[in-house]
């Protein structure tokens, strides 16, 4: 009699002793010859002795040198031995001997609970540089890649000084998430303001394929009169097909600025009249000069630092993560800020790519640990000039 709850308490442990003895293993694809920028895809396969209770959660840790994700894809499981196979997408951003961290596993009985976790061994993969390859530059490594570009108004229209020209460039790529292409450059002369948008990605998904598509927007502003050329853009990228390196390029732009018009000298003896006539007809000539006075003054807030933190304010009031890091790095790009934030990217780049767990309510827990970092300044200071200037 003494035996029976012991074989009871043994034969109810029997299906959590099964899931601690499950075991993990990595494997890529393709296993060589993989090169700078191309997809490898990263397989997770987390196998049990015995009966599955529920399908586990997996977390990949970062991998140094490489950007590494997960498509919003269920697990598949496995038809010839008992588990489910897990897959993320890398992108090697340095050539050489990658090491990929062991993945962690959390075990799962039929109601959900954790019942333990389970560590799989680390894996290398070498990563070559195609010939001819800056290897300090991201590269695109896909079978197709495709660059356009979009002005407006039409660069060839008569422009002044205070007009703002819009260029759109268009990123299409296979098997390239947006999120993995490289940003892009804008730099601009003397004279001209540059507004960069945050980018956009409208990427794909068909029978586990992916097509990336990345929306760069610039606005330029011309804040003088005269002559200015617009660099080109290029994207070089790598054929995996014909093995050799292309470069999708756009010509660089000149056009020709009007200045505004200089004010008349006033006229002592008639200052009165044209008083009376600058009340009258003012309102008409002043209403396009505001207009792009206001436009330039928008463009800046829309561009600064003081924007970007409002943006990043308003995402961690929502669980939205990918929100948060979009605006996240938006606002560390601006910021002069450099030292302190790197926890804090890592952080939400363990969840948006590795899939780690971001508890309800931990958006506004990670803005309170923002604004608690050392010389953070509370109140960011305006991008825009003071409506009054003080006389000097």
């Amino acid at each position: 009699m003494r035996a029976l709850p012991a074989l009871l308490a043994l034969l109810l442990a029997t299906p959590v002793l099964a899931q601690q003895a499950a075991t993990v293993h990595t494997s890529v694809k393709p296993e060589t010859g993989a090169v700078i920028g191309q997809r490898v895809a990263v397989y997770i396969d987390v196998l049990f002795p015995g009966e599955m209770l529920r399908p586990p959660r997996v977390v990949l840790p970062e991998v140094p040198g490489a950007q590494v994700m997960r498509f919003e894809t269920q697990a598949t499981t496995l038809s010839d031995r008992i588990g489910q196979r897990f897959e993320f997408a890398l992108y090697a951003r340095r050539g050489g001997t990658l090491t990929i961290p062991g993945a962690q596993a959390t075990l799962l009985d039929r109601a959900g609970n954790e019942i333990g976790t389970v560590s799989g061994s680390p894996a290398q993969l070498t990563i070559a540089v195609p010939p001819g390859v800056d290897a300090s530059q991201p590269l695109i490594a896909a079978t197709r890649a495709t660059l356009e570009e979009r002005w407006t108004p039409a660069p060839a229209k008569a422009l002044k000084a205070g007009d703002a020209l819009v260029r759109t460039i268009t990123r299409e790529a296979d098997d390239v998430p947006a999120m993995a292409m490289p940003a892009l450059a804008f730099p601009a002369p003397d004279g001209v303001r540059v507004y960069v948008d945050p980018p956009q990605s409208e990427d794909r998904q068909n029978r586990g394929a992916v097509t990336g598509r990345r929306v760069d927007r610039v606005t330029y502003v011309f804040e003088a009169g005269g002559r200015f050329t617009l660099p080109g853009v290029a994207q070089p990228w790598w054929d995996l097909q014909a093995r050799r390196l292309h470069e999708e390029t756009r010509p660089a732009v000149t056009m020709s600025v009007t200045a505004p018009p200089k004010p008349p000298d006033p006229w002592l003896f008639v200052g009165p009249v044209l008083g009376l006539l600058a009340l009258l007809l003012g309102e008409r000539w002043l209403e396009p000069q505001v207009r792009a006075w206001y436009a330039a003054r928008h463009a800046r807030w829309l561009a600064s630092e003081a924007k970007a933190f409002d943006d990043l304010a308003h995402a961690c009031r929502s669980d939205d993560v990918r929100a948060i890091y979009g605006a996240f790095t938006v606002w560390r790009q601006r910021t002069s800020r450099r030292d302190g934030l790197a926890p804090f990217a890592e952080a939400l780049e363990s969840v948006v790519y590795a899939g780690a767990a971001w508890p309800a309510g931990h958006g506004q827990a990670f803005l309170r640990s923002l604004r608690a970092l050392p010389r953070f300044r509370h109140r960011v200071e305006s991008a825009l000039p003071p409506l009054n200037p003080l006389e000097t």
